[in-house]
């Protein structure tokens, strides 16, 4: 068998074989943040690895009695002589509460997994896939499963070994997957990179290849009354605002304390001045002056369903003072607040307590122990009647465009017809750096497949475009069988 016979099979399967696989993966729920269908999902991964021949498969329980899910391990040993791939990708999403799924007036299931015309930039459309996770990162991650049951039953055997690393805290900040790493530090060594597939095209087919990630803090800031003033353990009438202090305000006073959202200035002391912080490489902004050849601001805009960017200086942000702002500043967003009642009606009160979560993005190469010490002292040196809790974390992480991994995988994309255009970093996070700075491994993320609107109403994923430059899942798969050929042969 030939590299193009096992693609061949890949055609021949995908809608009837491939397609429905996802689509039973994306139906069992998987919310990490509630528990919801998390033991049922691992069990389809376990099968899934071991189907691939996987030998010791099992769940890595390392959160002890703290809430939080397992890891799924597995490895598959082809050949020793051959190259080993760590596969890190996660089986957890978002919750949907409280979203409206909606289209054309219709009610769309979140896990349905319903295929559907759908428009998702303004004159770009086609068929595709529907469903919280179809491409934040079980629609990938199941495809790739795909390619790699197709090299097996085509060839017998895969062209790589794999170590897989399927994590279900991902979306809550992957707070046990530092210990995961060091406990399982000796079986990840004897890999050579870390994969994580993502489907990669944009709205209108360029390939946006990032270099890296920036680092991530989950955050809950919450109020209570006290002994400093508000009501305690229960609401008060509002008619008492005139005597009693609200912790509402309070917590609402600590926020806008923290950060300046209209320069996007972190007022927390130490983090803006932190010399961790080393701002763009001459090698980054070599990146970005080729990234700007190839960057429409008002087509991003549409694809972020923004009409403005924010100032600076008085001046909208645009070129390479908008990419170092997102890329390559601290960042603080309030992700939720709840307090009170907001149901239809009214309802007079003072309520007793408030929360906020908010999550903290670290540029190259702020530390997080660090920032959290600057959080942390700071509302306790300025606001005593609130408390902020730190939760799990990781640091930036980044690899060079000249690194041999990168320009293989560039590789790859030019033989399917693309030109990737490099990006310095992602502006979300992941928690590569624990692979960089515990084992040395270097990672790459990515794939063909256009999709979108992660942690949003309507998350989607391309099977059939009606532009024939813009891929979906069924390139991916391509793109993947091709991948892991290719680290065959280089590493």
């Amino acid at each position: 068998m030939t590299l193009q016979d096992v693609i061949n099979r890949i055609e021949e399967r995908f809608s009837t074989n491939h397609l429905p696989e996802i689509k039973q993966f994306l139906r069992q729920p998987s919310v990490s943040a509630t528990d919801e269908g998390i033991r049922e999902t691992t069990e389809i991964l376990v099968r899934k690895i071991r189907d691939l021949g996987g030998e010791d498969v099992h769940l890595a329980q390392t959160m002890g009695d703290e809430f939080g899910h397992p890891q799924v391990y597995g490895e598959v040993y082809s050949d020793k002589k051959k190259p080993t791939i760590l596969f890190y990708s996660m089986y957890d999403v978002q919750p949907v509460y409280p979203e409206k799924w909606t289209l054309d007036g219709k009610q769309i299931d979140p896990f349905g997994a319903e295929i559907h015309e759908f428009e998702w930039f303004p004159g770009f459309s086609g068929e595709c896939l529907l469903n919280r996770g179809v491409t934040n990162q079980k629609g990938p991650t199941m495809a790739a499963f795909n390619v790699f049951d197709t090299f097996l039953k085509e060839e017998g055997e895969l062209p790589v070994n794999l170590v897989f690393a399927i994590e279900g805290e991902e979306e809550l900040g992957s707070p046990h997957m530092e210990k995961f790493i060091r406990e399982y530090a000796d079986k990840f060594k004897k890999c050579t990179a870390v994969y994580f597939p993502m489907f990669f095209e944009t709205h209108d087919g360029l390939i946006r290849f990032y270099l890296g990630v920036r680092g991530c803090i989950e955050t809950k800031l919450w109020c209570r009354g006290g002994s400093w003033g508000g009501p305690v353990g229960r609401n008060l009438h509002s008619s008492n605002s005139g005597l009693v202090e609200s912790p509402v305000f309070k917590l609402m006073e600590a926020i806008l304390s923290m950060k300046n959202d209209v320069t996007n200035e972190i007022l927390v002391p130490g983090i803006m001045d932190d010399p961790n912080i080393v701002g763009p490489s001459q090698e980054d902004r070599e990146v970005i002056r080729e990234l700007l050849n190839h960057l429409n601001f008002d087509d991003l805009k549409k694809s972020l369903s923004v009409t403005k960017f924010r100032d600076k200086d008085g001046v909208e942000l645009a070129g390479e003072q908008a990419i170092i702002e997102q890329l390559f500043q601290p960042g603080l967003s309030v992700n939720g607040i709840e307090s009170g009642y907001y149901g239809s009606g009214g309802m007079t009160i003072i309520p007793f307590e408030a929360h906020a979560n908010l999550d903290i993005r670290l540029p190259p190469f702020q530390d997080v122990e660090y920032v959290r010490r600057c959080y942390q002292s700071f509302v306790r040196e300025n606001f005593p009647q609130c408390e902020i809790e730190l939760g799990a974390g990781y640091g930036p992480a980044k690899m060079s465009p000249s690194h041999t991994l990168i320009q293989t995988t560039n590789l790859v994309y030019e033989r399917c017809g693309k030109k990737p255009v490099f990006y310095p970093l992602l502006a979300g996070s992941a928690p590569f750096s624990m692979f960089q700075t515990i084992l040395d491994l270097p990672f790459v993320f990515g794939g063909l497949g256009h999709g979108g609107r992660a942690h949003s109403p309507l998350e989607y994923a391309v099977i059939k475009s009606n532009d024939p430059r813009i891929g979906g899942i069924l390139d991916f798969e391509k793109f993947v069988a091709r991948l892991f050929v290719e680290y065959a042969q280089k590493f």
